[in-house]
């Protein structure tokens, strides 16, 4: 009896692991297609797997716009090379809504990738936006960023404005074509193809041939790299993995100060972050994003906490009726050299009512308090980096001050370390 019961027992603990092993392997082969991108190493195997759009049946024009590539491989491995920076985010954002893969190339025939392109009719930014359509789809442009450079910002709006075209449409083909040549023209083709019983398909639509040829362009790319073993084309390999994390800014910051923090170049940083007009990352009424090499963003953000020294040094001026750039450079305690070079003034251009240019950053209120004796309106601050061999002694003869002041400015001590920012009033 004991034995049977054991038995049974036993038998019912089998059962019951295996059941549990059976759903496991079942949730994790249902799993398992989901995140198979996770385990692809090259970013293009990831794009190839998301592929959705056909080609035309007559596909002599895909061929036509193929030769070249195919011809001179390296003119796409630049392209390529060039979307190292964004392509995985890209990718990441068209697979989390649902898109075919081939949006995510839209940019190779846009911009190569390069953020900093302005073409002829003032489009910019990997999208090409221009201007009014920038603004129709949020994107803030001003004197200090232009939002349609930016690399997050742009692509979120793309792609809302893709998914608008689609549900407007219901045909991607069509919805890209309007991308290029306007929602309008292709509703028009549209309306016309209809009174007259015409098919609606994009391949017998009569579409601009500008938009025809977009299109195209974007399949034949598509094509190279789908069956780049079958054209002979070896192109290069891009990382499966993030490139770059974001940051949220609460208040301005030089760009000089954030590259030194985050320990990147000048180039790195404009790469990652376009849309920044100025010298000055502006924040305003909203926080502004910035983005950085991922193994770069854990020692900005402890750089930037224990940093003590002013995080701006210059600010917004608007010129006034018939002042000249001497007498600013004089107010604001710097030179006329360093505020055109600043402000990429040409050597012989006058300044204009109104114009804005980048200035010293203004004494803070609390400063001004400080210093009741010399608590005037007129009174500005401009910044010393202290360099090898400076001493508060040479600083203040300098600067036509005391020793004292610049301590009690500062808040500091006699101590001075290299790369140290002093606020130096006007006297």
């Amino acid at each position: 009896m004991i034995y049977k019961r054991n038995t049974l027992i036993s038998l019912l603990m089998s059962l019951l692991f295996g059941a549990c092993l059976f759903i496991s392997i079942t949730a994790s082969a249902t799993q398992l297609p989901q995140d198979d991108h996770q385990y692809e190493e090259n970013l293009l195997d990831r794009i190839r797997n998301g592929f959705s759009l056909a080609l035309p049946t007559n596909s002599k024009a895909i061929r036509k716009i193929e030769t070249p590539f195919t011809r001179r491989p390296e003119t796409l491995n630049r392209i390529i090379q060039n979307s190292e920076r964004y392509l995985y985010y890209i990718v990441e954002e068209v697979e989390r809504r649902g898109m075919p893969m081939e949006i995510a190339l839209i940019p190779v025939i846009e911009s190569s990738y390069d953020p900093l392109i302005k073409s002829n009719s003032n489009s910019t930014g990997l999208w090409q936006f221009i201007p009014e359509t920038g603004k129709l789809l949020g994107l803030e442009q001003n004197v200090w960023h232009d939002d349609r450079r930016d690399i997050v910002a742009s692509t979120e709006a793309a792609l809302d404005y893709f998914q608008y075209l689609y549900k407007r449409f219901n045909n991607w083909m069509l919805a890209i074509a309007a991308y290029n040549i306007g929602e309008g023209t292709v509703g028009k083709a549209l309306s016309k193809s209809a009174h007259k019983g015409r098919s609606s398909d994009f391949d017998h639509l009569n579409l601009p041939t500008e938009a025809k040829h977009y299109v195209y362009k974007l399949l034949a790319i598509k094509d190279i790299i789908a069956n780049s073993n079958k054209y002979g084309v070896r192109l290069r390999q891009v990382p499966n993995r993030p490139y770059f994390e974001k940051i949220k800014l609460h208040d301005p910051i030089d760009i000089s100060l954030v590259t030194r923090l985050a320990n990147i170049s000048e180039v790195e940083f404009t790469a990652l972050n376009p849309a920044y007009n100025r010298y000055v990352i502006k924040v305003q009424n909203e926080s502004r994003t910035l983005l950085l090499p991922r193994n770069k963003k854990e020692a900005f953000v402890k750089n930037l906490e224990t940093f003590q020294d002013p995080r701006v040094s210059w600010q917004m001026y608007h010129v006034k009726k018939d002042e000249s750039i001497r007498e600013i450079a004089e107010r604001y305690n710097t030179t006329v050299k360093q505020l055109k070079t600043i402000n990429g003034i040409a050597r012989h251009k006058n300044l204009t009512l109104g114009q804005k240019i980048l200035v010293p950053q203004a004494i803070a209120e609390d400063m001004a308090v400080n210093d009741k004796k010399d608590n005037r309106l007129d009174k500005y601050a401009s910044v010393h980096i202290v360099r090898k061999g400076d001493t508060l002694y040479d600083i203040a003869r300098k600067y036509g001050t005391t020793v004292k002041k610049i301590k009690r400015w500062n808040s500091s001590d006699d101590n001075l370390s290299i790369g140290q920012k002093l606020v130096i009033t006007k006297s």
